[in-house]
């Protein structure tokens, strides 16, 4: 099982292709190295993927009470430095996209460019309680479930009887991803407490190297609002925004041909 020792936490980590760019992919809240497994297929080939388990993820370290998004950023810093050892494209999905925007600002020399999937940028100016009651009642639902049990087909049973919205929009993969999860993850999400210290404006402003922002539709589950991502571009120095109309949030799941046909398209205008 291929680790990365980050300054202490043990991160597990998946490594596909062996071309050009060096792609570093990075899962949103409650998800694994695997839930990139869709889009691997068609980047494999003409790129490098490097896929870990964030901590408290996975196959990953728990670290109860550090799951902010810059103690997420700290682990990655380490991960380029010591695994990677060059320059990477980030791709970060939700919670990933996040990561990805405070390592493009803080790690300049070590991102080359950064791609966001539907992240919620709306924590910009709202908590999650105040922001998405959707997603507050998600996390915390999670929380109190994982609190419970974290037995596998426990939790599988307790999601279809107790949750059936949840298991309508979540992949069947998800009792598993939770049974691996630290509960601690899902609180720190809720209380909006993973983003002490970082702030999406002044962090987005500090990015120099080119940004991509895939927005999926709001109607089908999106989390990036136009006012949202517009105020992204609007404040980024190299930044575009791509709305895939008819998508859910997982763009990478639902529309993976089309999402890597966007990405491969990004790189080569971007010489990446």
């Amino acid at each position: 099982m291929p680790t990365f020792d980050a300054d202490g936490v043990s991160l597990h980590h998946e490594t596909f292709g062996n071309g050009r760019p060096q792609l570093l992919l990075l899962h949103g809240t409650t998800g694994r190295s695997t839930s990139f497994s869709p889009l691997v297929p068609y980047l494999r080939d003409e790129a490098t993927l490097h896929i870990p388990d964030l901590r408290g993820h996975g196959r990953s370290s728990h670290v109860a009470g550090r799951y902010r998004v810059l103690d997420f950023a700290a682990d990655l810093v380490s991960f380029i430095e010591g695994e990677v050892r060059q320059p990477v494209v980030v791709i970060g999905h939700s919670l990933g996209g996040l990561v990805g925007i405070a390592l493009a600002a803080t790690s300049r020399e070590l991102v080359a460019g950064l791609i966001i999937e539907d992240a919620p940028l709306w924590l910009r100016r709202s908590s999650v309680r105040d922001g998405s009651e959707r997603a507050y009642r998600f996390f915390s639902d999670l929380h109190e479930l994982c609190l419970a049990t974290q037995d596998e087909a426990e939790l599988r049973d307790r999601i279809e009887n107790d949750l059936p919205d949840v298991a309508a929009r979540e992949t069947p993969d998800l009792a598993s991803r939770l049974a691996s999860l630290d509960p601690e993850v899902l609180r720190m999400s809720f209380d909006s407490s993973l983003m002490d210290g970082f702030d999406i404006d002044r962090s987005v402003q500090k990015i120099t190297c080119p940004t991509l922002i895939l927005q999926a539709d709001v109607t089908k589950g999106g989390s990036l609002s136009d006012e949202d991502g517009e105020a992204a571009v609007a404040l980024l120095e190299h930044g575009q925004l791509c709305a895939i109309p008819g998508s859910g949030h997982a763009i990478h799941e639902e529309r993976p041909e089309q999402m890597s046909q966007l990405i491969r398209e990004w790189l080569n205008a971007n010489e990446l």
